[in-house]
């Protein structure tokens, strides 16, 4: 079980668009970001990501602006991707990193960044491990139906602090917070991640953890 506490974002960066190129998505970025941290800190290493020896609030991996939209000074938007490390766990007979990554927006009014109303847009189980060199990610489908159930005790707590929010529907959300308690499982069907604040839970089916077998060597010619 882990407890979601102050958390630090150990790699940031702002991915800005460029004209004539395809511009990655949030989760993208975070994961390029999070591959050139292990390339980097680790030599290719995932088990830089253990960080046995520290805080739990330190084996999160955070990207500021993973995405940025809009003009700097009119309307300006951006993404950030904030990851929580749930474990490390032993899956398919290899070994995986599964977090939970959710990806915050903020939409600014001309000048101004507006911190105060941060909104989660999407919340992912991601699982990554590494196999002859290579990097393997797997990533869960949007849901709609845990977003809302994360958000709605942050929205119920907003409505409840001020009578004249009781109706309003623009409620700020943010992720990870310090009243998250995640739970993760793995059994045979899938690897399931529940928030035991909110009830919100995601899943990955085990089956997208079986790698598919590799093609027979060719036969040597004779000579």
């Amino acid at each position: 079980m882990v407890r979601a506490s102050a958390r630090i974002a150990i790699a940031t960066a702002v991915i800005l668009p460029t004209t004539g190129c395809t511009t990655p998505t949030a989760i993208e970025s975070w994961r390029s970001s999070l591959e050139q941290y292990v390339t980097e800190q680790g030599h290719g290493d995932l088990n830089v990501l253990r960080r046995t020896d520290r805080p739990p609030s330190e084996s999160d991996f955070g990207l500021i602006g993973a995405t940025t939209a809009g003009f700097p000074f009119i309307a300006p938007r951006r993404t950030d991707a904030n990851g929580v490390l749930l474990g490390h766990r032993n899956i398919a007979d290899r070994s995986w990193f599964v977090y939970l990554v959710g990806l915050v927006e903020y939409r600014g009014w001309f000048v101004n960044w507006a911190l105060d109303k941060p909104r989660v847009t999407d919340i992912r189980l991601i699982a990554l491990s590494e196999l002859d060199g290579e990097f393997t990610w797997i990533t869960s489908e949007p849901d709609a139906v845990a977003l809302e159930r994360y958000c709605r005790p942050q929205r119920q707590q907003w409505q409840q602090s001020d009578p004249s929010r009781a109706e309003a529907t623009d409620a700020p959300c943010v992720f990870p917070t310090d009243a998250d308690v995640f739970r993760i499982t793995v059994d045979q069907d899938a690897v399931r991640v529940v928030d035991r604040h909110s009830d919100a839970a995601w899943k990955l089916a085990e089956n997208l953890f079986l790698r598919p077998p590799r093609p027979p060597a060719s036969p040597r010619p004779s000579s």
